[in-house]
């Protein structure tokens, strides 16, 4: 069980490491938010101890302000807020101070705090989209809270041209409301919502005390972090990650409700998302309410039940489990089901490989299903959802099939798990054609690492294959041309039937946006088992023949 912990807590470094590196590639270098972020993180390098929500709770109702870090991208983060403002409504009179609005539009807020104006009317005269843009649904449970308890919210935020200062400008700005804040109201907790990197005691925290003791005013303050990396790695090492609250100094608490590779996820994700990540991008299913739990499994299966018109499997999702990279026992509990056992090996290289799964096996002589998911991404989400809805609707498979069989019947899965992460991420991109033959030949000049051979080598096959297709369907041409790729259970066979399905999947979903593709044909696939000789790969053939004759293109080909 140590040496299975031991490699779960390696591979959640290395994805982190990595996720770390994808997002240091998309930003532009600059000192003064290096040297910024570097003051930060000097006041966490270590915990004094473990603390407790109860021990956070009467330190923040006997403070005169709190400074809570956030996480701008990560769900968890605003939970966080929120549970606190849940707990502590009632107790203390609270003004809400909150970056992501700017002091500039108070009126507006105050406006739709005040229900004069709707959500839509306040987002448009805010320009919330080009001066903030992050999801406003993760905040909606807090400003909900605070329109229906009467707290005011109180916008702190300013723009500066003199970029290279903006961050210490920002906190001059916003220590002027804060303090005012705290002068006019003595006996009112002030909660202050601000980036992680903002509520250093060096930065904001100090910029409001230097105000104050210009008027000879002395505050209780609270200083709450969230989710340090380099503490979650010292609380791994102690087989103590599953600490919630954390004590830094008599002042200052950090909160731990994720891992460090879901933290950083959680902005790639809102990248991957779209620049209009603040609202979902349904707008041809409007029929479809909106989700506020990206990642809920049960409540995407719901919104893809909601698109197909398709009953939910209510019965299917009470016995289903999913697991997080998080769970760093899953091996544990995965080793111990006789069932699951013989899978490790495979389940042991996926969760290497940081690829998300469904397992469907029998449990008290019914089907259950296991969703593994090593990250916070909303498409790895989506798309397992949509494997667990088709598992659901078509049965388990029993019994052993043929190589050639068993890999279009995953050519066939993928594409219904892509076009349901497609109904609710439009903006997924998937590997075309020409993107393929401009990789392949991006290494003409250069010599390919042993990955980017392996990559080069599954594009080939994917353009064979797609060549192929164009000549023939029978199946004979295929298995002569890739026989001992269908023979074998290696990542390459995973990966190769995986990006078939997402380029049909793809295919599939814009030929039913476009009503060039009926979506009744895609509800009877998600029913059908495939278990007769040649029948998913009869199925792959004419669907792949039908939406290239229909010339459905998609936004990133034109």
């Amino acid at each position: 069980m140590r040496a299975l912990r031991k490699q779960l807590l390696k591979i959640q470094r290395a994805s982190y490491r990595k996720n770390l590196k994808r997002i240091e590639e998309t930003l532009t270098p600059d000192a003064s938010v290096d040297r910024y972020s570097g003051e930060y993180h000097r006041y966490l390098r270590r915990y004094r101890a473990i603390s407790s929500k109860a021990e956070l709770l009467k330190r923040i109702l006997t403070s005169d302000i709190v400074f809570h870090g956030d996480y701008h991208t990560l769900n968890q983060s605003q939970r966080a807020a929120l549970r606190i403002l849940r707990e502590i409504v009632g107790k203390r009179d609270i003004i809400l101070c909150l970056e992501m609005f700017h002091a500039e539009d108070q009126r507006f807020l105050d406006q739709y705090m005040q229900k004069d104006i709707t959500r839509r009317e306040l987002l448009k005269k805010i320009k919330y989209r080009k001066k903030w843009g992050y999801n406003w649904e993760n905040w909606k449970p807090v400003i909900d809270l605070c329109r229906k308890n009467g707290i005011p919210i109180i916008g702190i935020n300013s723009e500066h041209p003199n970029r290279r200062n903006s961050l210490k400008l920002r906190d001059v700005f916003s220590s002027k409301i804060i303090g005012k804040l705290v002068i006019q109201h003595p006996d009112t907790l002030i909660y202050v919502v601000d980036g992680d990197y903002h509520i250093s005691p060096n930065h904001l925290p100090y910029q409001v005390e230097k105000r104050l003791k210009e008027f000879d005013v002395a505050v209780k303050r609270t200083i709450i972090y969230q989710n340090a990396a380099n503490l979650y790695w010292q609380l791994a090492d102690q087989n103590r990650e599953e600490t919630n609250v954390l004590l830094i100094s008599p002042d200052s608490f950090c909160i731990m409700n994720t891992t460090p590779a879901n933290k950083l996820q959680s902005y790639i994700n809102w990248l991957e998302y779209s620049i209009d990540a603040y609202y979902p991008v349904q707008s041809d299913w409007e029929e479809v309410p909106e989700e506020t739990d990206s990642t809920s499994i049960p409540s995407i299966v719901k919104t893809i039940c909601s698109v197909l018109e398709l009953p939910y499997p209510e019965d299917a999702v009470e016995r289903l489990e999913i697991f997080y990279g998080s769970n760093l026992d899953f091996m544990g509990i995965v080793s111990r089901s006789s069932q699951l056992a013989p899978m490790l090996p495979s389940i042991r290289q996926k969760i290497k490989n940081e690829e998300a799964f469904l397992l469907e096996y029998e449990k008290n002589r019914e089907n259950a299903y296991l969703i593994y998911l090593p990250n916070s991404s909303l498409n790895m989400a989506a798309e397992e959802a949509a494997h667990f809805l088709n598992a659901a609707l078509r049965g388990r498979q029993k019994g052993r099939i043929k190589p050639f069989d068993a890999f279009y019947v995953t050519v066939i899965t993928e594409a219904l798990g892509f076009f349901g992460s497609k109904l609710i991420n439009e903006k997924r991109k998937v590997q075309t054609r020409n993107r393929m033959g401009q990789y392949i030949g991006s290494f003409k000049k250069k010599a390919p690492s042993k990955e980017e051979r392996r990559k080069i080598h599954l594009c080939r096959l994917l353009l064979k294959h797609r060549y192929l297709e164009n000549v023939s369907h029978h199946p004979a041409d295929y298995k002569a041309k890739f026989k001992e790729i269908f023979r074998a259970r290696t990542r390459l066979h995973r990966e190769f039937a995986t990006r078939l399905g997402y380029m049909l999947g793809d295919k599939l979903y814009y030929g039913v946006k476009k009503r060039k593709f009926s979506l009744r044909e895609i509800i009877d696939l998600f029913s059908k088992s495939f278990t007769a000789p040649n029948e998913a790969f009869v199925t792959y053939c004419s669907l792949s023949a039908r939406v290239a004759r229909k010339k459905i293109r998609q936004p990133q080909d034109e």
